[in-house]
């Protein structure tokens, strides 16, 4: 008999895990064409300048920062 209970109560709790929970976010943004991202897609050449700027500075900062410390090291700590 205490098997059929505690079989019972942990279907119960797994049913309690198992419900989606509603995420809370501090961001609100409707859902329609061009406004799904937090830049404007309507200048096609403006959006590739920033997205090349953006993409290029991320990729690029860590060999900026090899190369940095590399030097500043080859030159007794002065820059």
């Amino acid at each position: 008999m205490s098997m059929l209970i505690r079989t019972s109560a942990l279907r119960a709790a797994a049913r309690n895990v198992a419900a989606p929970r509603q995420q809370v976010r501090n961001l609100h943004v409707e859902n329609n064409v061009d406004h799904t991202i937090p830049t404007s897609v309507n200048n096609k050449a403006w959006f590739a300048l920033k997205f090349v700027a953006y993409t290029a500075t991320g990729f690029g900062l860590p060999f900026f920062s090899v190369w940095y410390h590399n030097k500043k090291a080859a030159n007794g700590g002065v820059f």
